[in-house]
């Protein structure tokens, strides 16, 4: 299985370790077609853009860059975190709608919308490491707000499920299909498992792979998506960045 494109890239405009040329160059080296910078929402604490309005001038560094590599296709897309219960991003509406496509995932660090988001979502995170009643509880929470904001929001995919803040897998496949959302393989973190994968598939929802790069050497790097995927016998068609005969 191969794919053309990596959608779920960092740069330094938020935690990633290389500029947007070298990012883009590493794309170009590895003989992709497509290359999506994604980096990280404003309130994702520590690795965060300084605010959505970043993301406007990562489209207009791309726009001088895109003249240098008429073989590549450059998107500007943001991984927004969810900030409040009822899926609420930290991305404004307005900047959304000029990026050229939306990733949303679940982050255990971010700075909540209010106080009832800060104690049931963002702490209950924490507390559920600790509690059996609470790590169900919140793993409800987390499942809702995804598809809350997948409701929302036009989502291209869920970036990396239930990493770190567990989800009912089952249930968010089945709202991804309703809302035609994409769930994530993530070649960086090598997740979800295998296990997980298979139940995901059963539902029909689509998939895409990424590498969720932070340097330039792992742009592209998709083999784990490849082998899931094909042990999940989970066809091309499914695969949004797959190679089709």
């Amino acid at each position: 299985m191969q794919f053309y494109g990596d959608y779920h890239i960092h740069t330094l405009y938020s935690d990633g370790r290389a500029t947007v040329r070298e990012m883009i160059e590493a794309a170009h080296l590895k003989g992709l077609s497509l290359v999506g910078l994604a980096d990280h929402g404003p309130r994702n604490i520590g690795t965060g853009i300084k605010n959505s309005q970043v993301y406007l001038e990562i489209k207009e560094e791309v726009k001088i860059i895109n003249k240098e590599y008429i073989d590549l296709d450059i998107k500007v897309g943001a991984e927004a975190n969810i900030i409040g219960l009822q899926g609420e991003l930290d991305v404004s509406e307005d900047v959304i709608k000029k990026l050229d496509y939306l990733l949303v995932g679940l982050h255990p660090y971010v700075l909540p919308q209010n106080f009832n988001s800060a104690w049931k979502y963002v702490l209950g995170n924490q507390l559920g490491k600790l509690n059996k009643g609470q790590r169900e509880k919140v793993k409800n929470i987390n499942t809702k707000t995804l598809i809350e904001s997948i409701n929302k929001h036009k989502v291209l995919a869920i970036t990396h499920p239930g990493l770190k803040m567990s989800v009912d897998y089952k249930e968010l496949a089945l709202a991804c299909v309703k809302t035609n959302t994409a769930l994530e393989i993530n070649t960086g973190h090598k997740w979800p498992s295998l296990k997980d994968v298979l139940t995901i598939a059963s539902t029909g929802v689509n998939f895409i792979v990424n590498s969720d790069a932070h340097f330039p050497e792992t742009v592209g790097e998709l083999d784990y998506g490849a082998y899931v995927l094909k042990k999940a016998n989970v066809p091309p068609e499914r695969i949004l960045n797959a190679v089709k005969d």
